[in-house]
């Protein structure tokens, strides 16, 4: 038979260690939520800085193609561009691009025989019929026709609004057609 005495006793020094485990586990999963927590607003700092950049880039990409949609060739000038990065409208939103003055890196003159009569973007490159030149291959003295291909290099810097840090400089090379004395 049982003791009363030792079942009464041994309930007695229990009565304390089932809090003492639940508080033990409290603590842990506090710290384990805090923890959680912590890890979450660094990731979503991290995601947030990403898409800035991100903005930041295509800001400075549109800014270009701004740019390369004009003709540049004529009179290469810096240029400042404000993009709506979403179409919002608002100021948090409108990145301010500054845009250097293209800079023409080579020209080549493009001969005769590289030319395709059947080709409309290449009928301007020959002469007249009026010109010593008429087009035919050889004719002239040195075989180049009227046009000639010139790279540019046109880089854009966009700062994000409200983040004083954030600035990226995006750069592109353009290949275009020019006439013979364009000047590069």
């Amino acid at each position: 038979m049982k003791n009363p005495k030792l079942t009464q006793h041994s309930r007695r020094s229990q009565r304390g260690a089932t809090l003492m485990i639940a508080m033990i586990f409290l603590v842990i999963l506090t710290l384990i939520v805090v923890s959680s927590i912590k890890v979450t607003n660094v990731n979503t700092k991290v995601v947030g800085n990403m898409q800035v950049r991100k903005e930041a880039q295509s800001a400075a990409q549109e800014g270009i193609e701004t740019v390369i949609s004009t003709d540049f060739t004529k009179l290469p000038a810096p240029s400042k561009v404000s993009v709506d990065i979403n179409d919002a409208g608002q100021a948090a939103s409108t990145y301010v691009v500054d845009v250097a003055a293209p800079q023409c890196t080579s020209v080549k003159p493009i001969k005769l025989s590289e030319l395709d009569a059947s080709n409309a973007d290449d009928v301007p490159c020959y002469a007249s019929g009026a010109a010593q030149n008429t087009g035919i291959e050889g004719a002239g003295p040195n075989g180049n026709s009227m046009c000639s291909n010139s790279n540019w290099d046109i880089s854009a810097t966009a700062n994000a609004p409200g983040v004083a840090t954030t600035t990226t400089t995006t750069r592109q090379g353009v290949a275009l057609r020019v006439a013979l004395d364009s000047a590069c």
